[in-house]
């Protein structure tokens, strides 16, 4: 097979700058086509400029990568004295901590720019095109053809690097003349600042984007302070902001922090190699998992309280009880973080998997009614530990429900408008909760293939045959069906897809060692590598 000489690129924030990079860096290709209808090259939606300060990077500044190969991309760049927009400067750099998403945006925005003049030297075509691609084909002699607005184009080969998926909102907003406020969403949204500094803010979630909206609601900016004791505890000084805070959710788990103190994980059971021996030939049970996943905490010396996980909060009669338990949990989280004397060993221990995670599902281990179960059941309950919080968060969240500003609710089972009431009522295991500002995080994306939300791209290549639901054993699943080898989507030759839509057949996480581990393998079986 020839290599690709022409690549197009469509949709330029983290991944497919990692995309350009590495082609540019590693591989013979001779042009470059890259469509961003923002015409921002660089940081995508989560990293942008003028996105909230006190938004933070979710992994550790030492972690950061743009390829697989060194994940101290960023903390090296930071510590170069990049050069900066005018008026910005960098705040105080920790190898584990974890600063504002807007400086990764500024080195995603630094890498791009960087490898355009790159490019220019090895005498490889770039061609950038502000517009939206709203349809694709293949040709009858192995091309890809393009099409925009106000044009088409003809590559070998295209990665679909277009990040998010639209948007679901699940709940109505308020009619109007009514007092109460909802927010569906938290991400590029100015007005969450006007919120009344008074005000009882109730948040759908308890996601990293829930904690972000915390975070953002306490800044410095309002007025009120964290300062920490003479025994090095984290407090609240509220200064103005008498702000309330209610966190609700469906399970009630908060996210587990990494430990302050790297130490080494060893993996001789949660692994494909372990796992693919002892599978029968229907297929691995969950339970098979787990009970690797126990060996492997007990090789690393974790003290792992199994009922914990299974169900936090086991025994809680009222919502008073679940609160009170949340902080217990958090409480003990944090002294594991921060001493060192112990660990968080399940969240190491699925930092240390990492790809591994989406190969373990390549590889079909667990039955499809297993992965349904899976799915349903426990995928979020999982990512308690897979996606995992920065120590500071944590911190700044035990103090507010320390001084009473922040509670936490679980068994969110449905919320709606009541008109009477002029508030949103959420109706939970221990009863309904009012509020009348409602911000949901719960990050509600569409990934079905068939939803009419789809943008037309999607929907044209749908109907091409080009891209399809991912199938479960028989049934149709969010995300797109592709070769987990490759990332090919299996309706095409030539195209491969790097997005969320890859949250179907994988398992969902959306971090920067993923999405360039995963620009690597397209790559590499682009060129045969």
């Amino acid at each position: 097979m020839n290599s690709p000489k022409h690549i197009a690129l469509i949709g330029c924030g983290f991944t497919g700058t990692s995309a350009f990079y590495q082609l540019v860096n590693k591989y013979p290709v001779e042009e470059i086509t890259i469509f961003e209808a923002s015409g921002i090259y660089g940081p995508g939606l989560p990293y942008k400029s003028d996105e909230c300060a006190d938004y933070l990077l979710n992994n550790t500044n030492d972690t950061l990568c743009l390829t697989p190969d060194n994940r101290r991309a960023f903390i090296n760049w930071l510590r170069s004295n990049p050069s900066l927009p005018d008026g910005v400067s960098l705040p105080e750099i920790e190898d584990r901590g974890n600063i504002s998403r807007r400086y990764y945006g500024y080195f995603l925005e630094d890498v791009f720019r960087s490898t355009l003049t790159n490019a220019a030297i090895k005498n490889i075509k770039v061609n950038l095109i502000s517009s939206e691609v709203t349809d694709i084909s293949e040709t009858a002699d192995d091309k890809v053809s393009i099409h925009w607005q106000d044009g088409n184009i003809l590559v070998d080969k295209v990665i679909m690097t277009t990040g998010h998926c639209p948007g679901r909102d699940n709940y109505e907003s308020p009619p109007a003349g009514s007092s109460a406020l909802y927010f569906p969403d938290h991400l590029n949204e100015p007005s969450l600042d006007k919120i009344p500094m008074e005000g009882v803010i109730t948040i759908l979630g308890a996601s990293l984007s829930a904690f972000d909206v915390v975070g953002r609601f306490y800044s410095e900016k309002t007025g009120c302070r964290f300062e920490r004791n003479a025994d090095g505890i984290l407090e609240f000084v509220p200064g103005p902001n008498k702000r309330h805070i209610v966190l609700c959710s469906r399970s009630g788990r908060l996210k587990k922090m990494k430990s302050r103190k790297t130490k080494t994980v060893t993996r001789k059971h949660f692994n494909v190699d372990y796992l693919s021996s002892i599978k029968p030939q229907s297929g691995l049970k969950l339970e098979d998992i787990v009970t690797a996943i126990k060996k492997d905490c007990d090789l690393n010396g974790g003290d792992t309280p199994w009922s914990e996980i299974l169900d936090p909060y086991e025994g809680c009669m009222c919502a008073e009880d679940v609160d009170k338990r949340a902080a217990e949990i958090l409480t003990k989280d944090l002294e594991t973080a921060i001493s060192g004397s112990a660990r968080n060993i399940l969240v190491d221990i699925f930092g240390d998997a990492g790809l591994e995670l989406w190969d373990i599902f390549s590889a079909r281990l667990v039955s499809a009614d297993e992965e349904k179960r899976f799915r349903k059941s426990y995928e979020t309950a999982t990512l308690t530990y897979e996606a995992s919080c920065p120590i500071l968060t944590a911190e700044r969240l035990l103090a507010l429900h320390r001084a009473g500003r922040l509670k936490v609710i679980k068994g969110v089972k449905s919320v709606h408008y009541d008109k009477a009431d002029d508030a949103y009522h959420i109706v939970h295991d221990f009863g309904i909760e009012s509020a009348k500002i409602l911000v949901n995080t719960t990050g509600s994306v569409d990934r079905n293939i068939k939803s009419d939300t789809q943008p037309t791209l999607i929907k044209n290549m749908a109907g091409h045959g080009l891209i399809s639901p991912y199938i479960c054993g028989g049934t149709e699943m969010p995300g797109a069906d592709v070769d987990m080898g490759n990332f090919r989507l299996t309706g095409s030759k030539n195209i491969h897809l790097a997005s969320m839509l890859l949250w179907g057949p994988g398992f969902y996480t959306s971090g920067a060692i993923i999405m360039a581990t995963i620009i690597d393998r397209i790559l590499k079986s682009l060129f045969n590598e």
